[in-house]
């Protein structure tokens, strides 16, 4: 029953569906930090092939259509026409989010599309709220990860065009409690 409140939450909290909706019909997907697989299977829905990818065990569900795996990105092979991070990043040191992007830069060919949903921490109210929460859920283990790392979406722009991706990024957080940001990159070129 746990389980299931914390999906409901999950969902409830977080705009997956905004986020799907830029997943294109029967695009592969890499989910990466996919958790409960609430997009995968939203992508699925979509008539995308999703495989999902998440280090928690207590998360990680079989799905109909959907290969996921226990593990990190790096167990993952292959190319992708989407990759997907959705509140990933923060909770990882900043000194791993380049390791991260260039893997991902390499699975994706030129034109493919990265989606990366953060928080935007330029957005004080909201921010402190999703800072109070991270907290209590952290102390409940509910989420692996001890850091709180965030970028202004200016900074993580330029970030993400160093990895050879144009991107732009809008708020999507109307009605939702959290200042939910949402990054599209498209990938220039086959990195080196």
């Amino acid at each position: 029953m746990r389980t299931r409140a914390h999906v409901l939450i999950r969902f409830l909290t977080c705009p997956f569906l905004r986020i799907a909706s830029r997943i294109p019909p029967a695009a592969r997907l890499l989910d990466i930090g996919a958790g409960h697989g609430i997009l995968s299977v939203l992508a699925r829905e979509r008539g995308a092939k999703a495989v999902m990818v998440d280090p928690d065990p207590r998360k990680v569900r079989r799905f109909e259509r959907i290969q996921s795996v226990i593990g990190f990105d790096d167990c993952i092979r292959g190319m992708f026409d989407v990759i997907a991070l959705v509140d990933v990043l923060y909770k990882l040191p900043l000194a791993d989010w380049d390791p991260l992007l260039a893997r991902i830069a390499r699975r994706l060919p030129p034109g493919g599309m990265l989606l990366i949903k953060e928080h935007d921490p330029t957005a004080r109210f909201k921010q402190r709220w999703n800072r109070t929460q991270e907290r209590i859920a952290s102390a409940m283990h509910v989420t692996l990860g001890e850091t709180f790392s965030y970028e202004t979406p200016q900074e993580f722009e330029r970030r993400l065009r160093a990895h050879g991706f144009e991107v732009v990024h809008q708020r999507i957080d109307r009605a939702y409690p959290h200042a939910h940001v949402l990054y599209v990159g498209r990938a220039i070129s086959s990195p080196a």
